[in-house]
């Protein structure tokens, strides 16, 4: 079915011994077709089960299995299965010259070294790859229904090519050289979008409307998935696809003088307030009211920090609603003008409140993306001056000795800045690899537990916690100071302990996944140690548990080793104080047990059957809080973390330090502030080993539904283990100390009762926001309900 030519060429690329020819074609096997490359192997089936129709392979061609080029007719790839390294390569008990054709027994494809056994025990064999390959089109309909297009790509050695159907779109791109290669791919039509690679869910930057670019390494291959539905028109794809082109065209135009240092005085003001405040908020990631409708948004105070002809300000953005509620937010401003307008306009919409018209061009954009206005705020902490508000004062507060002051208006030093992303309830830039300035958004009127704690903790001289260089304090008549912002040191990182532990637990899983059944019953019994094979796979991690349990237990001591000042001084949680405690983790589990009867009904399948046995232990749940009640001595109150969790501590090298002391940023300063038993911050990490347990499994088996029930208690006795590492650095650090109770049936109980507070607050946070992950806490209480914990 090809021309002579071609054949011509088929034969001296891949069968350039006569042997291997059979007819007008090739009788050879993938592997020694390929010379056994696993790369090419690998990129061939990728293209095999990407292209429209129902692949097939041929038995053996999984683990790369070798021919018999002498054998006669096609018999040389009819050799038995290698099933295994016995007799036979386990396909026949027969004696070996009466099998039909014998098993290949060379030194690179012989069945003592390729067989089926051998690759099951290994996660990553070309057998276990095919595993994953399959499961995963299995997944998406469009592989064998949808559409082909292939992209054009100026690079003859890349091919790419889109599977399209009503619902989804998949972009392939494969690399048939040997050599790493560059591609750039015209993608235009679906800007906006953003590529997730499959196998890993990688999120890749966002397709623009320039040529996106790609590096490929020999015979590399990347499957995306186009995180949106596709358009079917070229044209609607900028306006509805594009989120910052919608935010240019929304942006107002105001039209200002040659002078701009007056803009909040004059009535320039009143017309940002009505025409671009309330947008600009609902843009930002931190603004916490999404959700109430704005009556009145206004600066209620501001102060210049930069004069002439592009000023900036320290401003404070007041918002009322029509709900009755009000509250406060820290909004730097700066002018801009040139070319650093047209820069930010075009890069970072969101952070531009207006653009500015008339006798200068130019946007009034967040402080924060402003490299000089990050300076002048960075000065101030250091200088710890007081400048003058229209309604108080911000002032500078250093720990330690203030450096000299250069006034208001001296010229800025020259800084490097770099913007962290992710931000929320904060905002985040970092200067010269030295330090990072923090600001805190929403303003109250007491010291934010960041600025309180990390001040206390440095003045200790405690380690494991970025050291506090000073804050920027807010000063009202009458009000105590609040926080505006604080100024830490850099801490070098490998990354947050939530990414250390997830990217641990997907090698964990691979490694699982290919055990045999019985190895995996043996991997799930008894709790008195860890079983055998987990100890050795895992040892790393649970060492590293036991470390972030020992710097729990140092912070803890440290917070309460207070013995002066309401602030941090211990106090005993006994009495009035514990009742309080019960009430308010009742009161919680209430509101939480009742948001989970009026939405049970719309739970998925693996989650409905869950929700019915915790609403069925409703009272056995409340009894556990009513429990702690009759505690002698429950130990003691102090200063905690507050939000304590994985994405809290910093991994760096064979340790962590811990970050982040603002609490709950939804909880009100006043809530943050209050003191708790050190038990609180154990029971949120104890939870938090569960979420990253069962989160990496979702991941995991994504594309692989059938694999969750099989590894799911593997997911249990990760969980166990690690909290138990966890739980042993921790007691072995915190001794006798009195800040816990007395008695280990008391520590337990006061410890279960926490960490289901805590499951129940996360079980309502999954019911508002991500109900296919509502199993995650339901799976936690039910466990802490049904047995005993630890």
């Amino acid at each position: 079915m090809v021309t002579d030519e071609e054949r011509d060429y088929m034969y001296s690329a891949y069968a350039d011994d006569p042997q291997m020819r059979l007819n007008v074609g090739i009788r050879r096997r993938l592997a020694p077709l390929v010379e056994n490359s696993r790369r090419r192997i690998e990129l061939l089936n990728t293209m095999l089960f990407s292209f429209p129709g129902t692949p097939v392979l041929y038995y053996g061609d999984e683990i790369g299995m070798g021919d018999n080029i002498y054998l006669g007719d096609r018999n040389g790839v009819r050799t038995p299965m290698q099933w295994s390294s016995d007799r036979n390569a386990g396909f026949s008990r027969a004696d070996p010259a009466r099998l039909y054709a014998p098993p290949i027994q060379d030194p690179v494809y012989g069945y003592q070294s390729i067989n089926v056994e051998a690759q099951e025990r290994y996660p990553f064999s070309p057998l276990n790859w095919a595993k994953r390959l399959i499961a995963m089109r299995k997944q998406h309909r469009v592989f064998g229904r949808g559409t082909i297009e292939f992209v054009p790509s100026p690079n003859r050695k890349v091919l790419a090519y889109l599977r399209r159907d009503e619902k989804e779109t998949i972009l392939i791109v494969v690399n048939l050289s040997r050599t790493v290669q560059p591609a750039e791919l015209d993608l235009k039509p679906f800007a906006g979008l953003m590529p997730v690679e499959m196998s890993g869910l990688t999120e890749f930057p966002r397709i623009g409307e320039t040529p996106y670019f790609l590096t490929l390494g020999p015979y590399a291959y990347y499957w995306f998935t186009l995180q949106h539905e596709p358009l079917q028109k070229t044209a609607k794809v900028a306006s509805v696809a594009d989120p910052n082109a919608a935010i240019v065209e929304a942006l107002p135009n105001l039209l200002m003088g040659v002078d701009w240092q007056n803009v909040l005085d004059a009535a320039t003001r009143g017309i940002i307030e009505r025409q671009a405040l309330g947008a600009f908020l609902h843009r930002q990631r931190w603004y916490a009211s999404k959700s109430r409708t704005i009556r009145a948004a206004h600066f209620s105070d501001w102060t210049a920090i930069r004069t002439g002809p592009t000023p900036s300000f320290v401003a404070v953005v007041s918002m009322e609603y029509t709900d009755g509620w009000a509250d406060s937010y820290l909004v730097p401003l700066a002018l801009v003008d040139g070319d650093a307008a047209s820069q930010i306009v075009k890069t970072a919409p969101a952070g531009v409140l207006a653009r500015i018209t008339g006798a200068r061009k130019g946007a009034i954009i967040d402080g924060m993306l402003d490299d000089d206005t990050c300076s002048r705020m960075l000065a101030l902490v250091e200088s710890g001056d007081e400048i003058a508000t229209r309604r108080g004062s911000v002032q500078g507060t250093r720990v330690g000795k203030p450096r000299p002051s250069g006034g208001r208006q001296a010229p800025a030093v020259e800084h490097k800045w770099t913007r962290g992303s992710g931000d929320q309830s904060n905002s985040v830039a970092f200067v010269d690899d030295r330090c990072m300035l923090k600001l805190f958004r929403r303003i109250e009127p007491a010291a934010n537990p960041e600025f309180e704690i990390g001040r206390f903790l440095t003045s200790r001289h405690f380690t494991r916690i970025p050291a506090l260089i000073g804050a920027l304090e807010y000063l009202r008549p009458g009000l105590d100071a609040g926080t505006l912002a604080v100024v830490q040191t850099i801490v070098k990182h490998q990354g947050s302990g939530w990414d250390f532990t997830i990217d641990e637990l997907r090698r964990y899983y691979e490694r699982v996944a290919a055990r045999e059944a019985q190895d995996e019953h043996e991997g799930r019994e008894g709790r008195d140690a860890p079983p055998p094979f987990f100890v050795a796979l895992e040892n790393w991690y649970l060492a590293s548990a036991t470390t972030l349990g020992r710097r729990t237990a140092e912070m803890h001591l440290a917070l309460g080793a207070a013995t002066d000042g309401p602030a941090f001084k211990p106090e005993p949680l006994v009495g009035a104080a514990l009742e309080a405690v019960a009430d308010d983790m009742r009161g919680h589990a209430v509101a939480s047990l009742d948001l989970l009867a009026s939405k049970s009904a719309s739970l998925n399948d693996a989650s409905r059957p869950l929700a019915e046995q915790v609403l069925a232990a409703r009272a056995s749940l409340l009894a556990r809080f009513d429990g702690i009640r009759r505690l002698q001595h429950a130990g003691k109150r102090i200063r905690v973390h507050g939000d304590y969790h994985l994405g809290q501590v910093l991994r760096t090298e064979e340790d962590f330090v811990i970050l982040d002391f603002e609490g709950e940023p939804a909880r009100s300063i006043a809530e943050r502030r209050a003191k708790h038993s050190p038990l609180k911050d154990v029971a949120g990490m104890v939870r938090s080993f569960g979420y990253a347990a069962y989160a990496a499994l979702f991941a995991f088996t994504l594309h692989a539904p059938d694999e969750y029930a099989p590894l799911a208690p593997w997911a249990d006795t990760w969980e166990h283990w690690a909290a138990d590492a966890f739980m042993r650095g921790y007691v072995a650090a915190i001794g006798d100390s009195p800040l816990l109770p007395r008695g280990g049936a008391a520590r337990q109980l006061l410890l279960t009762a926490f960490t289901l507070d805590k499951a129940l607050y996360e079980l309502g946070y999954e019911l508002n926001n991500r109900p296919d992950w509502v199993r995650i806490p339901l799976l936690g209480i039910q466990k802490l309900t049904t047995a005993e914990w630890m």
